[in-house]
């Protein structure tokens, strides 16, 4: 029987190590706060925001959503994060997806402040990551994954790794922070011609491509570690790329959906949060 590996577990022992930083920030008076910066009222966002609002509270870091009207320009969208760049007490800023059609996402992303970018919208982040410089924020789902790892204990210097999926929000920036770790990457998409030729010789498969029920047992070899970062519903019940009960067996360690990589992703707005306090105020870096 393959190992769980357990996301709200994970989840738990972030927050507690978030909360500790954050009542020693208090204590040099300094109170971690993220704004929420939402336009328009997508069901998907408002579920989100409210998860993301509860475990910001849940470990000592304010937080405060500003919701902007659907029909908002593109300036009073920019207008928006300048007025969050520039307040002093706010160190953390998420910009929701989806943003309506006639925004751009770009025009918005680069407008944030890096430092502030607690979700990796901007691209100077990504390029940070690309080099591997501790001051780089990453895509919060892409950095649950490697939470999950790290929590179990992975030793990723040298293992064989395929990543299913090159979006800039998962797949792409963890192939960088794995290869930035040591790990033999290949990554698969939508083009590649059979990713089971790559994913076959994996010591861990992760699947974040959004199709649903894609990932088999044919795709993985015996006692891989499977890590499922897709999310949706099919028939009303809530799933991932991967196939669980198919891949289970054969797996040596899975992710489960839900209770996997999603558990993990709120948590890691609150360390980038604390992380953000300490890129724009480096004197309360906890002395060594």
């Amino acid at each position: 029987m393959s190992q769980i590996l357990d996301g709200k577990a994970v989840g738990r022992a972030v927050k507690a190590k978030v909360k500790e930083e954050a009542v020693r920030l208090k204590m040099k008076g300094v109170t971690p706060k993220l704004v929420i910066l939402r336009v328009g009222d997508s069901k998907a966002s408002m579920a989100y925001e409210k998860a993301a609002m509860k475990v910001m509270k849940s470990v000592e870091i304010e937080v405060e959503t500003r919701t902007l009207k659907e029909e908002s320009s593109t300036a009073e969208v920019l207008a928006a994060i300048d007025d969050l760049n520039n307040d002093p007490n706010v160190h953390g800023v998420i910009m929701m997806q989806p943003l309506p059609q006639h925004i751009s996402r770009k025009d918005v992303s680069s407008r944030l402040d890096p430092r502030k970018d607690v979700d990796a919208l901007n691209p100077i982040n990504l390029g940070l990551l690309m080099e591997g410089d501790p001051k780089a924020m990453a895509p919060s789902t892409a950095q649950a994954v490697m939470e999950i790892l790290d929590y179990y204990a992975y030793d990723l210097k040298g293992a064989d790794v395929c990543v299913i999926g090159s979006s800039p929000v998962v797949g792409k920036p963890l192939v960088n922070m794995l290869l930035n770790r040591f790990a033999t990457v290949s990554n698969c998409h939508i083009y590649t011609k059979d990713n089971r030729l790559y994913s076959t010789k994996a010591d861990i498969v992760i699947s974040a491509t959004g199709a649903l029920g894609l990932v088999g047992a044919d795709y993985i070899k015996e006692g891989a570690t499977v890590i499922d970062v897709g999310y949706g519903f099919k028939d009303g019940v809530a799933c991932g790329d991967v196939r669980y009960d198919e891949v289970a067996p054969k797996a040596g360690a899975i992710t489960p959906v839900p209770g996997g990589v999603g558990s993990v992703t709120t948590a890691v707005l609150a360390v980038h949060t604390i992380k953000a306090v300490k890129l724009l105020y480096p004197e309360l870096e906890e002395e060594k």
